[in-house]
């Protein structure tokens, strides 16, 4: 019997930097309505505004990027949030948002969790406190997500919307598997 070994290029996990303005922008051109109504709530041009673009790469926080052979598969990023603009937050803590968006194809595969747990990880090492959290009430896969870490996180509705505060730690896995601070390489997957 004739058994044909595939190998499937290494998966990397990168700081984000402006000279990904390109990378960035395919990604969100290549995702379906579906997909970018989730991450954005809002519709956003084909293909997307550079202001958007440098937004999503030079957050308050960090953004990194998720790639094989130099094809863009995820974007996450934290952002500072201020406390009263967050439901149920009180002004002494240190609020991260954490935001994703994974390719189409790649989606339901977990990479989604680990480049939330890249961002996470970084978050708290900056010092944040809690984590915010805003996802579509009908995006059942974040929902799910965020449910299974954070089992007692309830949502406060605003619209379509859903925000969760809750406390910061990384989003999967013990602190010591991620050190986004030192994070520039390429991970198996």
């Amino acid at each position: 019997m004739n058994q044909t070994q595939v190998t499937t290029p290494a998966l990397t996990i990168r700081p984000a930097a402006e000279s990904d303005l390109e990378t960035l922008g395919a990604l969100l051109t290549a995702l379906s309505d579906l997909s970018r109504y989730h991450r954005f709530q809002a519709p956003i041009p084909t293909p997307p505004r550079p202001a958007l673009l440098r937004h999503l790469l030079h957050p308050t926080g960090a953004a990194w990027l998720a790639t094989r052979a130099d094809h863009p598969l995820a974007h996450a990023m934290w952002a500072w949030a201020t406390p009263t603009s967050v439901p149920g937050a009180s002004s002494p803590e240190k609020i991260a948002e954490l935001a994703v968006v994974v390719a189409d194809g790649e989606q339901g595969k977990g990479l989604g969790v680990r480049m939330l747990t890249v961002a996470a990880a970084d978050a708290v090492e900056a010092g944040a406190t809690h984590f915010l959290l805003v996802v579509g009430a009908s995006n059942e896969r974040s929902l799910g997500m965020v449910r299974r870490r954070w089992p007692g996180a309830v949502g406060e509705r605003d619209g379509s919307l859903l925000s969760f505060v809750v406390p910061a730690r990384p989003a999967a896995g013990p602190r010591s598997e991620v050190r986004p601070r030192e994070l520039c390489r390429t991970t198996g997957r």
